[in-house]
C-alpha cells in the first residue's frame, strides 16, 4: 500500500509541470562586476556576496552594476510612555547596470513591521537577520530580472 501511494505521489508531482524558478540559474553564463556601491554598507556587502554566487568569471556576457541602497528604521507606534513599540524596517535598493549599450535601472523595495524587543542584543540580531533576508531577496529578484532580459 505504501509503495502505491508513493508511486502515485511521484507520478502526480512529475505530471503537474512543476519546475523550480532557480533550476537553471547556476548554469547561466554571465559575469557580474560591481563597479560602485553607495548607501548602506551592510546591505550593499550582503548583496555583493549573494551576487558572487551567480557570477562566472570566464563568461563573455558582462554586467557592470552599481548598487545604491537605503535602509531605514521608522517608528510605527509608541506606548503611553512614549517608548517605541513597533518599527517598520525598509530597504530601498537601486541597481543600475549596462547591457548591450543600454542603461537599465531596477528598483527593489523590501519592508517589514516588527515589534520592539526589550533585549537590545536580541533586537540587534533580529534586525541583522532581516537585513540578510532583504539582501538575499533583492539579489534573487535582480538575477531573475536579468535572466528575463537575456
Amino acid at each position: 500500500m505504501k509503495n502505491i501511494i508513493l508511486f502515485l505521489f511521484l507520478f502526480f508531482l512529475n505530471s503537474c509541470g512543476y519546475t523550480s524558478i532557480y533550476k537553471n540559474q547556476k548554469s547561466q553564463d554571465f559575469q557580474i562586476n560591481i563597479i560602485e556601491m553607495t548607501g548602506d554598507n551592510v546591505i550593499n556587502n550582503l548583496i555583493k556576496n549573494e551576487l558572487k554566487f551567480y557570477s562566472n568569471r570566464n563568461s563573455n556576457i558582462k554586467y557592470d552594476i552599481s548598487i545604491n541602497s537605503n535602509y531605514q528604521k521608522v517608528i510605527v507606534s509608541k506606548n503611553s510612555a512614549g517608548v517605541a513599540t513597533d518599527y517598520k524596517l525598509i530597504a530601498e535598493t537601486v541597481i543600475s547596470f549596462d547591457k548591450d549599450d543600454k542603461d537599465n535601472i531596477l528598483n527593489f523595495n523590501e519592508s517589514i513591521n516588527i515589534k520592539n524587543n526589550s533585549n537590545f542584543n536580541e533586537q540587534n540580531n533580529y534586525e541583522k537577520n532581516i537585513k540578510k533576508n532583504f539582501a538575499s531577496t533583492i539579489s534573487n529578484k535582480f538575477i531573475i530580472k536579468i535572466l528575463n532580459k537575456k
